[in-house]
């Protein structure tokens, strides 16, 4: 064998008026251009198959976060429902307490206005008003009540349903209803 000493070029293209014409033009561009765009092809392939590895593990690092997340709301799943309970319990105490906090300053006002010597036999607050069914030992008594009924805070109305004058005892009985604005 003999020993080679250059590299050999094969040229397919005919060397004559052939790489002039359409065809051979064509042929040229797609042996230069078409390598370049090849390897430009293969490059972009290379690119997307290794961003899939990239995607990939984010994907799986998502989805471990999302497992850690639903656990943690699993855990705290038995512990909302026992605050949702106690809410749900507490609204009406709530309202139970707002109330009485009401019948109790309506209250305590009344007796900070009733007079030394009236007596109430029946004695009703709401979120309307007051009843009172009760006795005065004196008619002063009694003319003080009705002045200080009056004057409380948030009366809008007085109606007396009945009003009895004893003679003997001077005691005078009554029915009183008091309005709220």
């Amino acid at each position: 064998m003999a020993a080679q000493q250059g590299v050999f070029q094969i040229n397919l293209i005919p060397k004559d008026s052939f790489e002039f014409s359409t065809v051979g033009k064509v042929l040229l561009w797609a042996t230069t251009t078409g390598r370049v765009l090849v390897v430009l092809t293969e490059f972009v392939v290379l690119l997307a198959f290794g961003s899939r590895f990239y995607f990939d593990k984010k994907i799986n690092d998502l989805s471990e976060v999302v497992d850690q997340k639903q656990v943690q709301i699993e855990t705290f799943a038995e512990t909302e429902k026992l605050m949702r309970k106690i809410l749900a319990k507490q609204t009406p105490i709530s309202d139970y307490l707002s109330e009485n906090i009401t019948f109790g300053q309506k209250y305590d006002g009344l007796t900070k206005l009733v007079p030394s010597g009236v007596h109430f036999e029946k004695l009703s607050i709401d979120g309307n008003g007051i009843g009172m069914v009760g006795e005065s030992t004196s008619e002063l008594g009694f003319a003080q009540l009705l002045k200080s009924l009056k004057k409380m805070e948030g009366v809008s109305h007085l109606s007396m349903k009945e009003t009895s004058f004893d003679q003997t005892s001077g005691a005078v009985k009554f029915n009183i209803q008091a309005t709220f604005k």
